[in-house]
C-alpha cells in the first residue's frame, strides 16, 4: 500500500509541474476558417475524433461507432448486433437469450485476450475469479453513445488489452438552457414469447446540470427446452458542468438478469418435451461450458446475477491537455441451480463479488513540438466482502505519439504492472483436504511485476490507405 501512495503522489505532482495553470475553454476546437474542427475522444485514443456525423469509421488506430446513427438490416437489440457489423470482430451467435458464454472475438481471441471497458473502467476482470465474460445482451443501446474498438495490443491506455479492448462510452446528458427533455420508447415482439420494453430520457437544466436515465425489460420463452430469460437493466448519468470547462459524472448501472439453461430433451427419456427441439444426451460434448457441464429437467436449472456499478468521472481540460479521474465500485451477486442426470438437485449460491479502482490519465499534452505525450495510472482492488483486495494490481503508463512527417506517426511508450494476490506455496494439500493449520502454513501474498514496452510506426499513402508496423508486450491477468 505505501508503494501505491508513493506512486499516485509522484503521477499526480508530474501531472500538475508540466501544466500550466489555465484552462483549455472546451472539448471542441473551432480551427481557422474553412478548416475541418477537430473533436476529441470520449477517452482519448487517437488525436482527433474521427466520427463526426457518420454512423461508423474505421482508422488505423480505432473504429468508432455512432449508436444513435448506426443501422443495419434486421433488428437491433443489443450491443452484440452492433459489433457484428464492425471490421476485425467475429460474432459467433445471434440469440437474444442472456448468456455468459464466449461469442465476441477480436482477430480470433477471446475475452481471455481483450479487455471491455466502460467509459474507461474495466468490465471484464471481476472479482475473486479473475476471467468472467460479458454477457453482452444485458446491454441495451439506450444509454450508449459511442463504441470504440481497439484492435491488437498496440494502445498503451488500456491495462492487459493483449488482443485488444471495447469501450463502451455513455451518454452523459446535454449542457443546454431547455428545459424540455428529448426520449424514445420501444417495445418489440419476437418468436418463442421474446418481448422487450426500453426508454430513455437525456437533457439538461440551466447550462449546469444534464442527465440521462435508460431503462429496459426483456423476457422470452428461448428456443430450446428450460431457455427462458427476465432481465431488467437501469442506467443513470448525472453531469456537473464545470466553469472551468470540464465535466463531473456520477453514474449508476444496475442489472437483474435470470437465464434458464437450456436442458436435456432426449427422446429416449420419460421426461422429453416434444414441443422443444431435440437435444440429445449423448451428442452434447458441453452444453453450456460452466461448470454444470450437461443440465438435466425436472426441477429449477437457471443462473441469476445481480450487478450494481458506481462511478464518478471527472473530465477537464487543463494546460496543454486533458485530465481524467475516475473512481468507481462493482457489486454483484450471482446463483446457480440445476440437476444431473440422476436427478441430484446442485448449487452454487451467493458468489459475491466486489471490485474497486481509480485511474488518472492526463492526455494529449505537447510539451515538444509535433510530440502528444500521455501519462496515467490506476489502482484497483478484485475479491468479496470479506476479502476486498483478494487482488491487488497497480499499473502506470507513458505514451509518446511523435508526428516524424505529415505521413509518419511513431507512437511509443510502456506500461509497469504490479500485481498482488494471495496464493499458498507448493506443497500445499488442496483446499478440500486442507486443514486450517495447513492454511496458515502454506499462504502467502504472491507479488508480480512487469514492464510492457511497444511501439508502432504508421506510413499514410493516402487517405484511404495506411500502412503501419508494431512491436508490443503485454500481460496478461488470470
Amino acid at each position: 500500500m505505501k508503494m501505491t501512495k508513493i506512486f499516485f503522489v509522484t503521477l499526480i505532482s508530474f501531472v500538475f509541474i508540466f501544466c500550466a495553470v489555465e484552462y483549455c475553454p472546451a472539448q471542441v476546437d473551432e480551427g481557422k476558417e474553412g478548416e475541418d474542427q477537430v473533436y476529441r475522444l470520449d477517452k482519448v485514443i487517437v488525436r482527433d475524433h474521427p466520427l463526426k456525423d457518420e454512423s461508423m469509421v474505421v482508422t488505423p488506430d480505432v473504429t468508432v461507432i455512432n449508436v444513435d446513427k448506426f443501422q443495419k438490416a434486421g433488428s437491433v437489440q443489443n450491443i452484440r448486433d452492433i459489433l457484428s457489423e464492425a471490421l476485425g470482430i467475429n460474432v459467433l451467435r445471434s440469440s437474444v437469450t442472456p448468456s455468459p458464454t464466449e461469442s465476441i472475438y477480436i482477430r480470433g481471441f477471446d475475452q481471455s485476450r481483450f479487455q471491455v471497458f466502460k467509459d474507461g473502467r474495466p468490465m471484464r476482470l471481476m472479482g475473486r475469479s479473475g476471467y468472467v465474460k460479458t454477457d453482452w445482451t444485458t446491454m441495451p443501446l439506450d444509454n450508449i453513445e459511442t463504441i470504440e474498438i481497439i484492435r491488437g495490443s498496440h494502445s498503451l491506455l488500456y491495462p492487459f488489452s493483449m488482443g485488444g479492448a471495447i469501450n463502451i462510452i455513455t451518454k452523459k446528458g446535454r449542457k443546454t438552457d431547455e428545459i424540455k427533455p428529448s426520449g424514445t420508447a420501444t417495445t418489440e415482439f419476437g418468436s418463442y414469447g421474446a418481448q422487450s420494453y426500453s426508454a430513455n430520457i437525456e437533457g439538461g437544466l440551466l447550462n449546469l446540470i444534464g442527465y440521462s436515465f435508460a431503462g429496459a425489460h426483456r423476457e422470452g420463452d428461448g428456443y430450446l427446452r428450460n431457455n427462458d430469460y427476465n432481465t431488467d437493466n437501469f442506467n443513470a448519468r448525472m453531469t456537473l458542468f464545470l466553469p472551468t470547462g470540464g465535466t463531473l459524472t456520477g453514474g449508476w448501472d444496475y442489472v437483474d438478469n435470470m437465464t434458464g439453461y437450456p436442458v436435456i430433451n432426449d427422446p429416449s427419456r420419460a421426461d422429453y418435451d416434444s414441443s422443444y427441439p431435440d437435444v440429445l444426451e449423448h451428442k452434447v460434448d458441453n452444453f453450456v461450458h460452466d461448470p454444470e457441464g450437461l443440465v438435466y429437467p425436472g426441477g429449477d436449472s437457471y443462473w441469476q446475477k445481480r450487478t450494481n456499478e458506481y462511478s464518478i468521472l471527472l473530465d477537464q481540460p487543463l494546460g496543454p491537455g486533458e485530465l481524467r479521474a475516475q473512481v468507481y465500485q462493482h457489486e454483484s451477486n450471482r446463483d446457480r441451480y440445476w440437476l444431473t442426470s440422476g436427478g441430484t438437485k446442485k448449487t452454487n449460491l451467493d458468489i459475491e463479488e466486489k471490485n474497486r479502482g481509480v485511474f488518472l490519465d492526463y492526455l494529449d499534452f505537447e510539451l515538444i513540438k509535433n510530440h502528444a505525450f500521455s501519462i496515467g495510472g490506476e489502482y484497483r482492488t478484485q475479491g468479496m466482502p470479506e476479502n476486498k483486495d483478494y487482488y491487488e494490481i497497480m499499473s502506470g503508463y507513458f505514451q509518446d505519439v511523435w508526428s516524424v512527417t505529415s505521413p509518419l506517426t511513431l507512437i511509443w511508450g510502456v506500461r509497469y504492472y504490479e500485481f498482488h494476490s494471495d496464493a499458498y506455496k507448493a506443497g500445499f494439500p488442496g483446499m478440500k483436504t486442507a486443514t486450517e493449520a495447513d492454511k496458515k502454513e502454506y499462504e502467502y501474498r504472491r507479488k508480480e511485476n512487469e514492464w510492457c514496452p511497444k511501439v508502432r510506426l504508421d506510413y499514410e499513402v493516402d487517405p484511404n490507405l495506411t500502412l503501419y508496423a508494431a512491436v508490443s508486450r503485454e500481460m496478461r491477468m488470470p
